[in-house]
């Protein structure tokens, strides 16, 4: 079943435009179609409340997860197919919502979708590519059909190159969404796309980007620094982008300014980009404001109670497998009650997920030496955590290697008995 009318009019307004006005005008659209029953309606209005991950931030349209939870399961309910698949990639697609859907199987909403592809909606030849590559597929079809492979590489050898053509087809009609999927598949091999053929995708994405579109800028530049090395190709379009009003982006001119990579390095120009890209939710960029604040980097004055606000934000909102890179200042900050309460405990808790999830060798100079001796404080002196002294001594140690001052002033708390313990003095 096709989208309405007005529907289609939305999904082009919000998800091809990159204006924020006429962004909005589509959300509108969409409101008034859900508030009439329209459950395609319902799922792109859940859509557009889901973040930067499956809207742009520029029409900056407030995340509610839970309200787009609730449409995104009531456009199943109505009998949206792209809902079905929507629901599925968000999470959403419980058994109970399961239940409430009136198709007979995953698979008869996602043929229903496969069809609206294959009459040339872009958006559906989007959703069908993402369905392949990310191995909802799977689900979609079961156990019988997960089955048939006996790894992720025998499985991406069959999905990536259907998951190509349908993403060919999405950006011949206008869609270019799904460009960084597309240069993954290419660029692992299991795809027999033509060089030809990529290098033309590739053009494309310059025109599109040459036009300005804001989402493209930035992927374009990514682009021209992962596989050229072309830094002021980069800083180029990266910089567009923001001018455009992708402030994502700005997390990327930012590390350029800070790096002097394809411009003159400019630690003022870096930090008033990371904040644009902070102020939006960038989790890393957050993490690069705090960072600046503990430090005191270029004009900015060292101060660590912004820099614990800003720290804990990131550490909030940043993927687990980055998340210790504000807990390493953050600890540090809770140790020695440097802009915030002193907490031993909160400080042990930040010091545990570097240690534990060996992280130790990744800390930066000078970060490392005060990480170090900070585990020396916790386990000497039973600071949030039982006390150790061995494992105190071996810290101090490592921390007096880096050339730590206040480690040797701690260690020479400790001595060592007879029989070649140690002990307090």
């Amino acid at each position: 079943m096709k989208h309405s009318e007005t529907v289609a009019v939305a999904i082009d307004k919000i998800w091809k435009s990159y204006d924020k006005e006429q962004m909005w005008e589509g959300y509108e659209l969409l409101r008034q179609a859900a508030e009439k029953g329209d459950a395609d309606a319902c799922c792109y209005l859940g859509r557009c409340h889901l973040g930067e991950e499956f809207v742009w931030c520029g029409a900056e349209f407030p995340v509610d997860e839970e309200l787009a939870s609730r449409l995104i399961k009531e456009s199943v309910r109505l009998g949206s197919a792209d809902g079905v698949l929507c629901a599925l990639r968000t999470g959403n697609l419980s058994p109970a919502v399961r239940k409430t859907m009136p198709f007979a199987s995953l698979e008869e909403a996602f043929t229903a979708v496969q069809q609206q592809a294959q009459e040339g909606d872009a958006f559906s030849q989007y959703m069908v590519g993402n369905v392949l590559f990310y191995g909802d597929y799977l689900v979609i079809r079961g156990d019988e059909e997960s089955r048939k492979y006996n790894s992720g590489d025998e499985y991406y050898a069959f999905a990536y190159p259907i998951a190509a053509q349908y993403y060919e087809n999405s950006f011949d009609n206008g869609l270019p969404a799904a460009f960084g999927n597309y240069r993954t598949i290419y660029e692992s091999g299991l795809a027999d796309i033509d060089e030809e053929v990529y290098e033309n995708y590739l053009k494309h994405l310059e025109l599109l980007a040459d036009t300005g579109d804001p989402l493209t800028c930035n992927d374009y530049g990514k682009l021209l620094e992962d596989e050229y090395d072309d830094a002021e190709g980069a800083f180029h379009y990266y910089s567009m982008a923001v001018e455009r009003g992708d402030v994502q982006s700005a997390y990327n001119v930012a590390v350029c300014y800070g790096t002097g990579y394809g411009v003159d390095e400019d630690l003022d120009k870096a930090f008033e980009n990371y904040m644009i890209a902070a102020e939006a939710g960038n989790a890393k960029a957050q993490f690069q404001i705090g960072n600046f604040y503990f430090e005191g980097r270029g004009n900015i004055a060292q101060d660590y109670a912004k820099a614990v606000v800003w720290l804990n934000k990131a550490y909030q909102n940043m993927d687990d497998e980055d998340s210790w890179q504000p807990a390493a200042e953050l600890a540090i900050c809770y140790q020695n009650g440097l802009g915030t309460f002193q907490d031993d405990d909160a400080a042990f808790e930040f010091l545990s997920e570097i240690e534990e999830n060996d992280m130790l060798g990744e800390v930066w100079e000078p970060l490392d030496a005060m990480v170090l001796n900070a585990l020396g404080v916790a386990y000497g002196f039973g600071r949030g955590t039982e006390q150790d002294i061995p494992q105190a001594i071996e810290y101090f140690d490592r921390a007096i290697e880096y050339d730590s001052d206040e480690a040797k002033q701690n260690k020479a708390c400790f001595k060592k008995t007879l029989f070649g313990g140690w002990k307090m003095r």
